[in-house]
């Protein structure tokens, strides 16, 4: 018989959602106990760009933001979102945002004087998610469960019992707690099993996105860096997000209603588009995802 592991609270989702809630209910005395599928240390998405305000407030109180606010772009590296033709092109406007060493101090331009002790903080989730779960990992109330897959529950008046699969042994587990929470993503299965529905939108756009390195890219580019250039011209728009600010960097590719779907694109045509490259220009594709933009909300969350 597979022994149950008893926890107060059972998260399904170790990214940052998860690790985030996990560590606020471990502040306020709550056992928790983490179910995720990759592996500790695994790299995550390189879909997240940026932290608001209001999530490095809660990392503030969680005591985290300083480490996570010295991590990301280089210190002295332009926040600036810039709007250019293609990114080694002409540009066309520029907000200017304050690096994160002047943060705090930058007087000019339309992001700076925020009302709050922690402004918001351009930084990738590869830099990001990696700070959460070592602190989390760190607290005595939160159990880290890398490599579980969840697979069903039940529950009566008092509790929720889970069932879930370890993924390198194949063995069975079973937890049961006071409440079960997914953060789970888009493709949740916690919302199916509780019978939920997303109701909305289901595409608002499709991207093409590619995670590269270019170590001679910003060599080639006028004008300061930014850490986002919108590419807006005739053949191809997209943007380039800097990941490193020195040769890494994630690319998105807006696909236009008449292209039927995302085979039908060439990617290296438009990256160079978007870039503004010619064929001889090399870079490396570390990682790429095709995905769809949605607008969508459960209909019910219990």
């Amino acid at each position: 018989m597979t022994p149950t592991v008893e926890t107060d609270v059972l998260i399904v989702g170790g990214g940052p959602v998860g690790l985030t809630l996990a560590m606020d209910l471990a502040q306020r005395g709550i056992e928790v106990t983490v179910l995720e599928l990759r592996r500790r240390g695994e790299p995550p998405s390189v879909k997240c760009n940026h932290v608001a305000a209001r999530s490095m407030e809660l990392f503030r109180r969680l005591g985290v933001a300083r480490k996570i606010r010295n991590a990301g772009l280089p210190e002295d590296y332009p926040n600036d979102v810039s709007y250019r033709t293609t990114m080694l092109g002409r540009e066309l406007t520029r907000i200017p945002i304050p690096c994160r060493r002047d943060r705090y101090t930058a007087k000019g331009g339309p992001d700076t004087w925020w009302p709050t002790p922690e402004p918001p903080h351009r930084i990738n989730q590869i830099f990001l998610e990696p700070i959460l779960f070592e602190h989390a990992a760190s607290l005595e109330r939160i159990s880290l469960r890398n490599r579980v897959e969840f697979s069903g529950c039940t529950q009566d008046a008092a509790s929720v019992t889970a069932s879930a699969r370890a993924l390198d042994t194949g063995e069975a587990l079973s937890f049961r707690a006071r409440f079960l929470v997914g953060c789970d993503g888009a493709r949740s299965p916690t919302r199916r099993g509780i019978g939920a529905k997303l109701l909305g939108d289901p595409v608002v756009q499709r991207v093409q996105s590619s995670y590269v390195r270019a170590p001679k890219l910003l060599s080639l580019q006028q004008g300061p860096r930014a850490w986002v250039n919108f590419s807006l011209n005739p053949r191809r728009s997209g943007s380039v997000y800097a990941i490193d600010g020195r040769e890494t960097f994630l690319i998105h590719n807006y696909l236009r209603e008449e292209e039927a779907d995302f085979e039908s694109v060439d990617r290296d045509w438009a990256i160079r588009a978007i870039l503004g490259v010619d064929a001889d220009f090399q870079y490396e594709i570390i990682s790429k995802e095709d995905w769809f933009g949605r607008r969508l909300v459960a209909d019910k969350f219990r």
